[in-house]
Order: structure tokens, then sequence, then C-alpha cells
């Protein structure tokens, strides 16, 4: 996830509807210059600059991401591919967004960008709350019949007391080798996230639509990251 980071399935392997965005930079930041990494954010949001922004920024805290090196990231939601092409033309050369970048990186170190496209979603997401988030990276071999197989889960009475949002995107560009897909899991905390797995890891039914969903990914890993401020007028629920 640029800043302090989800129906049936109608397109997986284009744009054939204008599906939302997220871009994901990912930062290591050292602790003594936090205070002036987190400085720069807070100047650049109340700027003139951003407050044409359209879409929803997440600035995300990660608690566990295995051997990868940031320890924050910036995950910025737009509606869709064109938003962000035209976010991007308004702000390349303007003074806030070259201060911006400069100070950023005389505080910390741009680790990784990934861009990925919204497939499906369920569940309520407060969009202003500093959530906990669970990301799972995925390999899928057969895309359409993995979110086929997530849908009918996600709408079966097995998971109607579901806490949070659980959301998948597809990897459009960048991000980790292998990985085609990370499902993101978001509640008020990761213990009412792991709680609810393990009670539906008792319900058969739930254990065989996990291990039928296992014949098409294969999981490769997961982050855990908490959102500490999130700025930008878009909904995240609107983005389904």
């Amino acid at each position: 996830m640029l800043f302090r980071v989800v129906i049936v399935l109608l397109a997986m392997t284009g744009f054939a509807r204008a599906q939302a965005v997220w871009v994901d930079y990912a930062w290591s930041v050292e602790p003594a210059k936090e205070n002036r990494f987190f400085a720069a954010v807070d100047k650049f949001v109340q700027s003139d600059t951003f407050k044409t922004f359209e879409g929803r920024m997440l600035v995300n805290a990660h608690a566990a991401n295995g051997p990868a090196p940031q320890n924050f990231s910036f995950a910025v939601v737009y509606k869709d591919l064109a938003t962000w092409e035209a976010t991007q033309a308004n702000l390349n050369g303007t003074a806030d967004w070259d201060r911006f970048r400069k100070a950023l990186a005389a505080n910390g170190t741009l680790t990784g960008e990934t861009v990925y496209t919204h497939v499906a979603g369920w569940g309520e997401i407060n969009n202003e709350r500093g959530g906990s988030w669970e990301g799972a990276a995925a390999a899928v071999s057969d895309p359409q019949n993995y979110v086929a197989r997530l849908t009918r889960l996600m709408n079966s009475s097995i998971m109607q007391d579901m806490p949070g949002s659980l959301d998948v995107w597809r990897v459009t560009a960048g991000g980790t080798p292998g990985v085609s897909h990370i499902v993101v899991f978001g509640d008020d905390s990761w213990s009412s996230l792991e709680n609810y797995r393990t009670e539906a890891a008792k319900n058969p039914d739930f254990r065989a639509a996990i291990a039928g969903m296992a014949k098409v990914r294969t999981l490769l890993g997961a982050i855990w990251t908490t959102t500490i401020a999130s700025y930008g007028p878009l909904d995240l629920n609107s983005v389904r």
C-alpha cells in the first residue's frame, strides 16, 4: 500500500469495466526519521494540490510482513485506472508534489510499488477507523473458478456472521513474482479476525469450501498491517 493499507467476477484479465485500482507504495523508515517522514505526509495532505485528490489514501504500519523490509506503506485507491492516470498527470510538476517526494526520499527508502485491480468484495469497510488488515498473497491457477468458489462461500449462511470485510485484488503490475492475487481481510483488530477464523474452521462445510479453493490457488504468505491515517473522499465500499 503512496501513503500512512474490497459480487461476481466480471473480468479477470483486463479492464472490461471501470474497476477500482489500488496502488501500493512500500517504505522502509528508520525510527529516528519517522517524525520527519510523517510530517511530510501531514504537510502534503493539507496542501492545495491534495485538495483535488479524488481517491482514498491509507497510511499503514506493518506489524508482520516476513523478510520484506518495509515497515510502512501508502495504499492509494482510485475508482478506476483513468482517475489514477489523471491524478498523476495533475501532480507532475507541482511544487507541493515535488517537495513531498523529496521529503519522503530524504527520510525513508521506497522498497516496492504494486498496482492491484479490484475483483470482488464483501462486508462493510469503515473508511475512517484505524482498522487492522490481513493480506493473504496467493498464486491462482484458475481465477474465474477461484472467485466463483469464493462467491458461493461468501454468499452462504456459513459466512453470515463474518466481521469486517473481505476483498480480492488482482496483481496488475509490480509485486512479488509468483503472486497473482491478494485477499485482504479487514476489521477492528487482528484478534477479531483470527477468532472468527478459528470458529469458522469448526464448521465442516467451511473446511470443505476452503479445500475446494485450494485446488485452484496456493497461499504464498501473509502480512498484517494497521491503518494509522486515512485521507480522501472515496468511499472504499463503492469500489465493489
